[in-house]
């Protein structure tokens, strides 16, 4: 664990390096293969495991360790970056109109099918509401949006919950693409009803195709839902269930909303901050969470440490799945050519790229920085700190090797240094 003042924060890694093997070998369902992958990572980020760069000071010889990361997008440590730097390139390509935050989820009794067969349901629920909102606006008013997705597995308190979070254009380009097409005016998308009705016809049928395709699996506790007309009864029951979907307020800036629902893409699904106790000798994990049925406010749940081990790593993307998707005028495809036209008929011109900002560095650069390290040194150097500065020396630390993978000569830098050379419990913080 870390103390942050009156703070004590416990680390992720230290739970997974404590409990991992005992979870492994009390499951009885079988773990997937990513989760291991993703597992190992967190648990050896930023310690002799991966290796490190080595800097001393020309004067008096003063080492600076500065471990590897994992760089997994679940590692909670690794994933505030790269959520950054996806926010700000995804904003680089809006075109500057108002926009609207869409929530799809599905019926309580449809989860447990869209676990059983990812990702292949997964990608499901993507094409069904790009499906919904593109027949809608091509059909009613002759227009093509603008539509970015990103997939939340998870609720608050980790259960599986599947649902999607949507940032979709207020209008659209004419399909003719001589003009940008706004039908209510300022601050209307569509009706909830509309969106409710389309999105639930879209998903089942898109669940009725794949199902005859042979491309969804069942558990044996499942198994009588390998019966198409069991399943197709299943279907039915659910589409006379009114589905949940939230149209949020116009936009005009979308930085929050995009850094919100993006938030969790790229990093772990609970914040070691939520983490406010871990009981080693009872092995128990009790984290905070914020409960919608209560109006939102602050609530706490106790878990068994294996039991929250489970939660966590269900919602582990699996490898290469793509948790971001772009439709309409931003699809990757023909994102040139219809922003092209977009910003022609809203007289706007395409921003310019993002640059770094540079604050002014406390003390010069060293000669020959790694490139790899650049961004890192910059965001420590934001934070009033420049790890390559000797304080004693006040003179730039100069680099002397790279190291990978596991070295005990390497190791014990890391315990002079005061840095973890094991993910143990307790676990010091290497910032």
């Amino acid at each position: 664990m870390l103390a942050i003042g009156s703070e004590i924060r416990y680390r992720l890694a230290a739970i997974f390096a404590v409990h991992w093997a005992a979870f492994v070998s009390s499951t009885r369902q079988a773990i997937r293969p990513v989760v291991f992958e993703t597992v190992r990572k967190i648990i050896a980020c930023r310690t002799p495991a991966l290796g490190c760069h080595l800097y001393t000071c020309p004067k008096c010889q003063r080492i600076e360790v500065i471990p590897h990361s994992c760089k997994s997008r679940f590692c909670p440590t690794c994933g505030k970056h790269a959520t950054d730097r996806w926010a700000e390139r995804v904003l680089n390509d809006l075109l500057d109109v108002p926009y609207h935050h869409l929530v799809l989820a599905v019926p309580a009794h449809l989860r447990g099918v869209l676990n059983f067969s990812r990702p292949a349901t997964l990608n499901l629920l993507f094409s069904a509401a790009t499906a919904a909102l593109t027949q809608w606006a091509q059909e009613q008013h002759g227009m093509r949006l603008g539509i970015i997705s990103v997939l939340h597995t998870f609720g608050s308190d980790l259960k599986w919950h599947p649902h999607l979070h949507l940032l979709v254009t207020e209008g659209g380009l004419s399909l003719d693409g001589s003009r940008w097409v706004r039908p209510y005016g300022d601050g209307w998308l569509m009706a909830h009803g509309a969106l409710k009705k389309m999105w639930r016809y879209h998903l089942i049928r898109a669940l009725r195709q794949a199902h005859r395709a042979g491309k969804l699996r069942f558990p044996k506790k499942a198994a009588f839902l390998a019966d198409y007309p069991r399943f197709n009864a299943l279907l039915r029951r659910l589409y006379e269930m009114t589905w949940y979907a939230h149209i949020g307020a116009s936009l005009r800036d979308p930085r929050f909303t995009l850094r919100y629902i993006g938030r969790y893409t790229k990093r772990a699904v609970l914040a070691e901050y939520r983490i406010t106790s871990y009981d080693l000798e009872r092995g128990l994990v009790r984290f905070a969470f914020q409960d919608y049925a209560q109006g939102g406010k602050t609530s706490y749940k106790t878990l068994p440490v294996l039991a929250f081990i489970g939660r966590l790593i269900r919602h582990i993307p699996d490898k290469h799945f793509k948790m971001v998707r772009h439709a309409g005028l931003f699809a990757p495809r023909w994102r040139e050519h219809y922003l092209a036209h977009a910003r022609a008929v809203l007289g706007q011109t395409k921003p310019e790229a993002p640059q770094p900002e540079t604050p002014k560095p406390a003390a010069p650069e060293p000669e020959t920085p790694p490139v790899c390290l650049q961004s890192w040194q910059e965001r420590r150097r934001a934070a009033g700190t420049d790890p390559l500065w000797c304080p004693t020396c006040q003179v730039a630390m100069e680099f002397v090797r790279l190291v990978f993978g596991p070295h005990e000569p390497i190791a014990e830098l890391f315990r002079k240094a005061g840095k973890p050379v094991a993910p143990t419990h307790p676990i010091r913080d290497t910032g």
